[in-house]
């Protein structure tokens, strides 16, 4: 009995008391000090009713914290037992004896317990106990020594609580618990030992209430963890008191089932000693409520030094012994300290409140402790980190992106992300494998400073994340450009500037704010708002003769970047003579696509050289071309493109560098649609009924009329249409297939709708159709019959290919030769009778049809019926089918006959199959669903074919058929066609090679002819295609440069559909070289250079060049001047500005030849010498009546006076005025006031600085007294 109260006293453990934890609530768990100490009163009772017994033993027992040691590893506290026993009285039945009294008891009670530091679990004790006790018996006395030696071990570490502790906490025990020891006793009566060795497990639920008890040691608030496990022998009861204040147990009450007894023990806190440390250390854990693989803070403080050594870790050996995470660390300023663990991920199998652990967390340093726990949640920690873009424009999407982590090692693919910006839209977006998620989260329409978000909202497995950035949603790009509204204007007249503002993409409206024109690096006028994206400048008319730069600035706004355009070049010239301008249009009524020449001829209003340059001609607003003056000021241009309709043609003369431009007055000219013919092709002539014919309707222009009509070609038969109207391709309408014709002659129309560009037209042909030639088989059913059972004679009636359709008309059938019938053919083509009457022995049976206008007569072979003389055999019936009906021709198929008995039984035999009385193989077994396939085979010529399945029966069944018509459609083709070569030269000679092929496999090759189209007009006559499939057009060798459309139409066959195909045909333009010369390359300003473009073509057989040069002085245009006979265009000017100037010569081509531009030439303009001429200024009256102080002044150069110049007048060292020169290079300033200046300076001084195009000078003009 002592030793089973030793048992049971090792199952109530002391441990410690709890504290408090940052974020998960409850008492936690205490570090203990060497020293402290608890005393208990402590009841045991022992009931076995079977054996009669009933005792109860009275212990006091302390247990003191002795100090530290290591057990398997793990950090321990290692607390000394010693107590006493102090009485107790009982009863037990001895066999042999009776019942025994039991007082008296004494003795004392010794050992250690050893505990986990980190969370106070149980990880061995040793007990030692002396005991003494008196057996009465009857009269006697007996004294009885007992010695009980017990060694309790736990695995892995028995948790009687699990930290920290709150009303409501539940948790699941699994422990095994191995004890080892023995007692021994002596007696007067007897001596002996018993040794115990075992071990027992206590599983079941532990819950936790909040109760406070009165205790010796007085009233106490404590968390009441009731256990209870099912174990053997009953039910097995642990409840402890927890008392935070005494950092320990205030109770306990424990009750064991033990082989039919009961033991129970009461534990009650007598008395504790726990005082505060000398040196008292803190420990923090936050948050102590985590998620699994998240980082946790522990802080705390150790008296107040720097550089302290600590010492912490996070127990992991409730799952493996001793394994733990160390995160050592040293002391700061006032003793505090902190470090990082991570949250484990595994499970510590307690399941505490559905968390995934528990963890202790011990910390010392010297002889200091403390100790805390962090409680994992079911969840696995994640972090979201921001990956993407941190600034976009405004009005675009941003690249957002974001990587989720799980902490706990699981997978983050196929989470949600939700992407915003503070203030704007937001996205969701799906992380991939490496997790991954990338969106596309549009950034608003305002420019602003913000916060780009990416959330993740969690799972049930995975705690939610976030993550922010700064965000830039900037401005919008801008492009600005600047143009004059006229590239080059006289002197004084008004050119203004336009800038467009373009943003940098699409969708964000049109840029606001103001553009600040500047002229030569000046601001011009004040800034001008943009309206639609566009700002125009104020008219400016004060520009000196020569070139200027003019920029614009545009200013930017709230939602747009500024911008600057590039620097744009504008020309004031000397001031041009005006033209007059006539036009002419021939003829003035064309029809659509014929040639219309347009000429012009400018002449000057006042006389003088021929204008040079180019005239464009418009028809309304719409330009139609370009063309050069000649030598007597006469342009034309032929053009084959003028639209359909009323209108007017427009000479305009762009101008050159003596004469202004001009334009004409409106000449009419009317555009009729031209006339079409439409030729209309058969594919073959005559045909059979219900051959299929392909026709074809080829749609041309009709002279003076040119170009490819498009629209659509209605065919039509005997007055009716067939089918929809077909839309012309390259001028060219193929139809469907036609294959209900009759016999007899048919009309056959395409008529031709006509476009907006051509009228219609329409052709006939007459189609012959002869009658189609039949084919006629005939089976019985049965084949083989009783006397005087009905049979059914079938005939089946097909049109032989090419001929198709559904023969009418009526069968005859004999027997033997002798009429037996005779009946309509029905919408499949067959015809049925019945008869009864035909005797026993077999009978030759045949069918004979007649003819029609559509088809002629045919009669079958005879088949052989046998009628059996009384005799019974199981009637049948055969359903027949085709892989596919209908089919096209050449393509694999196969039939199917399926063979039912009468009776229901599985019929035997076999099934011949046959096309159009031909067999198909031998005789074909029946399987055991009564099926036979046939061999395959490639679908016959197109048509209608009869199809009979014959069954041959074994005997007992009787014999019997099945007809079937297949029907088969002319096969596809591949039609290629391919250039000889696809990039000719101008005047090559090019030739179109077309190859026909079945598309079908297992069929013979295509037959007929391919007409070959260039622009909708046929190229030659149709040529047939040779036995490779291979047909080749003529050469032709006039196509003018350009793209041309060549069409390849197949006629089609009697096995295979038409088909058509097109390519387009380049040609390219002759190539041309031009050269440049300067005579002289090096002159004065105002002097004449002449420049000379020869345009030389790349094949001399192509002629000429025609069109005209443009010479081109960096971005500006020099003048226009049509190319000569001999290629050449010569230019001549005296106002090219003095400097440096990169002039090329930019050919424009013509249709026949290609563009071409020199090589740039170098021209060196020197500054023009000026000189100045001052009239002597009179400074006292004279008889001459001049005004006094009057300066006037001449500047002139080897060109005549120089106009438009300022010109400044000095007095000494005084500046007198500037005045500009009138248009006879004079200047004048009074200086009437300043006579004295005059006369004490001896005259004046002139100062002309010079400008773009003329050196500066000056003079002295004297005094006239």
């Amino acid at each position: 009995m002592a030793s089973l109260a030793l048992l049971a006293g090792a199952l109530v453990v002391a441990e410690g008391p709890a504290a408090n934890a940052a974020q998960a609530p409850g008492n936690d768990v205490a570090a203990w000090s060497t020293g402290w100490s608890w005393t208990y009163q402590t009841t045991f009772k022992y009931v076995d009713a079977e054996s009669g017994t009933d005792a109860t033993i009275n212990e006091n027992v302390t247990y003191t914290v002795g100090g530290s040691t290591t057990f398997n590893g793990q950090d321990a506290y290692q607390l000394n037992i010693n107590g006493s026993i102090t009485g107790g009285s009982g009863k037990a039945v001895i066999e042999g004896t009776g019942t025994v009294n039991l007082s008296s008891f004494s003795g004392s009670v010794s050992g250690t317990r050893i505990v986990r530091k980190s969370d106070l679990a149980l990880l061995q004790e040793n007990q030692h106990q002396t005991a003494h006790a008196t057996a009465k018996y009857s009269i006697f006395s007996i004294g009885v020594d007992a010695v009980i030696d017990l060694q309790l071990t736990p695995s892995p570490g028995w948790r009687t609580r699990d930290f920290p502790l709150n009303a409501g906490d539940s948790w699941q025990n699994d422990e095994g618990i191995t004890y080892h020891g023995g007692f021994s006793y002596s007696s007067s009566l007897a001596d002996g030992n018993e040794p115990f060795d075992g071990s027992f497990d206590f599983d079941g639920t532990s819950t936790v209430t909040n109760e406070t008890i009165s205790v010796p040691a007085g009233s106490l608030a404590t968390n009441k963890v009731h256990a209870q496990a099912a174990t053997e022998d009953g039910t097995a009861v642990d409840d402890i008191w927890w008392s935070a204040a005494r950092m320990n147990d205030a109770k306990e009450h424990l009750q064991l089932p033990l082989d039919g007894a009961t033991l129970t023990i009461d534990r009650n806190l007598s008395s504790s000693s726990t005082p505060a440390p000398s040196s008292p250390m803190t420990l923090l854990a936050s948050p102590s409520l985590t998620c699994a693989g998240g980082e946790v803070a522990i802080s705390g403080k150790v008296g107040n030094a720097s550089g302290v050594p600590v010492a912490i870790y996070l127990d992991k050996s409730p799952i493996n012994t001793s394994q733990r995470i160390a995160a050592n660390t040293t002391t700061g300023a006032n003793g505090n300290f902190s470090t990082t663990v991570t949250a484990p991920v595994e499970s510590d199998g307690f399941a505490k409140n559905g968390a995934r652990g528990s963890w202790g967390v011990y910390a010392s340093s010297g002889t200091s402790n403390a100790a805390t726990t962090i409680v994992v949640t079911p969840k696995d920690c994640t972090t979201l980190d921001y990956t993407g873009v941190t600034s976009a424009p405004r009005s675009t999407n941003a690249a957002v992106s974001a990587k989720l982590t799980n902490l706990g090692g699981g997978s983050a693919s196929g989470r949600t992300i939700t992407f915003s910006l503070d203030g704007g839209a937001s996205v969701n977006a799906v992380t991939n494998a490496s997790g991954v998620a990338t969106a596309s989260l549009p950034t608003g329409a305002t420019a602003r400073s913000t916060t780009v978000r990416a959330s993740y909202a969690g799972s049930s497995t995975i705690e939610a994340a976030n993550a922010a950035a700064a965000f830039t949603v900037g401005k919008v790009d801008t492009i600005t450009a600047v143009s004059p509204s006229l590239p080059s204007v006289e002197a004084n007249e008004p050119v203004t500037f336009t800038a467009d503002v373009t943003p940098g993409q699409s969708g964000v409206g049109d840029a606001d704010g103001t553009v600040q024109f500047k002229i030569d690096g000046n601001n011009f006028g004040a800034a001008v708002p943009l309206s639609g994206g566009s700002a125009t400048s104020a008219a400016f008319s004060t520009g000196d003769i020569g070139q200027h730069d003019v920029q614009a600035v545009y200013s930017g706004s709230a939602g747009f970047n500024g911008s600057s355009s590039a620097t744009t070049i504008f020309e004031v010239t000397t001031p041009r003579a005006p033209t007059t301008t006539t036009a002419s249009v021939s003829p003035s009524t064309s029809v659509f696509g014929q040639t219309v020449t347009l000429s012009a001829d400018v002449s000057p209003n006042g006389g003088g050289a021929t204008p040079t340059g180019s005239v464009t001609f418009k028809r309304g607003a719409t330009t139609i071309g370009h063309a050069d003056l000649d030598a007597s000021g006469h342009a034309t241009l032929d053009t084959g493109s003028l639209a359909v309709g009323s209108g007017t043609i427009t000479a305009v003369y762009g101008g050159d560098g003596t004469y202004k431009s001009s334009t004409s007055t409106p000449q009419s000219a009317v555009v009729n649609k031209a006339s079409s013919v439409v030729a209309l092709q058969s594919s073959q002539s005559p045909t059979m009924t219900g051959e299929a014919v392909d026709f074809s309707a080829t749609v041309g222009a009709v002279a003076p009329g040119a170009g490819t009509p498009t629209g659509t070609v209605q065919l039509q038969v005997d007055g009716s249409d067939v089918g929809s109207p077909v839309a012309l391709v390259g001028g060219v309408a193929s139809f469907d297939p036609v294959t209900s014709l009759g016999a007899g002659p048919h009309t056959v129309k395409a008529v031709y709708s006509g476009s907006g560009s051509f009228l219609g037209d329409d052709d006939s042909i007459t189609q012959t159709v002869e009658k189609a030639a039949t084919s006629t088989s005939v089976i019985t059913s049965p084949s083989t019959s009783n006397e005087g059972s009905n049979v059914t004679v079938t005939a089946a009636v097909t049109a032989s290919s090419p001929g198709s359709g559904t023969p009418t008309g009526t069968v005859s059938f004999t027997a033997d030769g002798e009429s037996i019938g005779a009946a309509a053919i029905d919408g499949d083509g067959l015809a049925s009778i019945s008869i009864d009457s035909l005797t026993p022995g077999d009978h030759e049976i045949k069918a004979t049809y007649g003819g029609s206008s559509d088809y002629t007569g045919s009669a079958s072979d005879t088949v052989t019926h046998s009628v059996i003389e009384g005799a019974a055999i199981i009637g049948t019936s055969v359903d027949l089918s085709s892989t596919e009906n209908p089919t096209t021709y050449g393509k694999l198929i196969r039939f199917t006959a399926h063979v039912s008995a009468q009776d229901g039984s599985s019929p035997t035999g076999s099934v011949q199959f046959s096309v159009d009385g031909t067999n198909i193989g031998g005789p074909v077994a029946i399987n055991g669903d009564g099926e036979a396939q046939s061999a395959q085979l490639n679908a016959p010529e197109p048509g209608d074919h009869t199809v009979i399945a014959t069954f041959l029966p074994d005997a007992g069944y009787s014999g019997n058929g099945a007809i079937f018509t297949q029907t088969v459609t002319d096969a596809d083709v591949d039609l290629a066609l391919a250039s000889s070569d696809p990039s000719s030269d101008y005047g090559q000679a090019v030739h179109f090679t077309a190859h026909v092929t079945s598309a079908q496999a297992g069929t013979a090759s295509p037959t007929g002819y391919v007409q070959f189209s260039v622009d909708g007009v046929a190229l030659g006559d149709a040529v047939e295609i040779n036995s490779g499939g291979t047909a080749v057009s003529p050469s032709i060798d006039d196509l003018a440069p350009g793209d041309h459309a060549v069409t390849a139409l197949y006629s089609g066959d009697e096995h295979f559909l038409s088909d058509s195909t097109a390519l387009t045909q380049e040609v390219q333009k002759v190539g041309t070289t031009t050269t440049l010369t300067a005579s002289p390359a090096s002159s004065t300003y105002g002097d004449a250079v002449t420049l000379t473009a020869t345009v030389s073509p790349a094949q001399s057989s192509a002629g000429t060049p025609v069109g005209s040069v443009e010479f081109i002085d960096g971005s500006t245009s020099l003048g226009t001047v049509a190319v000569d006979a001999n290629g050449k265009a010569t230019l001549t000017r005296s106002d090219i500005g003095a400097g440096s100037h990169s002039v090329k010569a930019v050919y424009s081509g013509s249709p026949v030849f290609a563009a071409s531009t020199s090589a740039a030439k170098t021209l060196s303009i020197a500054k023009r010498a000026t000189s100045i001429s001052a009239d002597p200024a009179v400074v006292k009256l004279l008889p001459l009546g001049l005004p006094l102080g009057q300066l006037k002044v001449k500047v002139s150069s080897t060109l005549g006076p120089l106009a438009g110049v300022p010109v400044v007048f000095t007095i000494g060292n005084n500046v007198a005025g500037t005045v500009t020169t009138d248009v006879n290079g004079v200047a004048q300033l009074s200086a009437t006031s300043q006579l004295v200046q005059l006369i004490l300076h001896g005259g004046y001084d002139v100062t002309f600085a010079g400008n773009a195009n003329f050196q500066g000078s000056s003079a002295h003009g004297a005094i006239l007294r």
